[in-house]
């Protein structure tokens, strides 16, 4: 694989920044009881989410950069933990699962950045956030146990990819 590239403007860097900014909007529309568009913008963001990751990937890294390296998990953790934040808020959700959500986040984030550029993304990883994607998506749609059960399922995922991502950054270290 080769280097990420320094470039800035890229075009998966523009959608990782438009779902970045449909993230406040999404929280909003959720507040205001807009459930049906949060939905939608929810749903758009997170094809872009596929879509600028392909396109960044699509010539083998070469269109990966260290911006988009840093922002694309960004957004993600910003817009599921942002949507279950407010589904708890609303009731909709336990807050012993959102919690557990955001303190995953938080440790996601802050293992990225120390272990940024020591091991690539996993596949149980990338699993694990379109869990955590469709487990909000559903539970935006329809409240209820099945998103419940989804968002579990995501994190004891996502902390199985966690363990993964230490044990490569442990190998690479030595």
């Amino acid at each position: 694989m080769s280097a990420p590239e320094s470039r800035v403007l890229t075009l998966p860097n523009a959608l990782t920044c438009a779902r970045l900014l449909a993230v406040p909007v999404v929280l909003a529309l959720l507040v205001a009881g807009s459930e049906a568009w949060a939905a939608a913008l929810f749903v758009a963001a997170a094809l872009t989410d596929f879509l600028d990751g392909r396109l960044a990937r699509r010539r083998g890294g070469a269109g990966e950069s260290r911006l988009g390296a840093l922002l694309d998990p960004l957004a993600d953790r910003l817009m599921i933990s942002g949507v279950a934040v407010v589904l708890a808020v609303k009731g909709l959700l336990p807050t012993s699962l959102v919690a557990l959500l955001v303190g995953r986040d938080a440790l996601a984030l802050a293992g990225g950045i120390l272990l940024r550029g020591k091991v690539r993304v996993n596949k149980l990883g990338k699993a694990a956030t379109v869990l955590l994607m469709v487990a909000a998506a559903v539970e935006i749609f329809r409240p209820g146990v099945p998103g419940e059960i989804l968002f579990y399922a995501g994190i004891g995922l996502s902390l199985v990819a966690g363990l993964l991502y230490a044990r490569s950054a442990q190998n690479s270290i030595r």
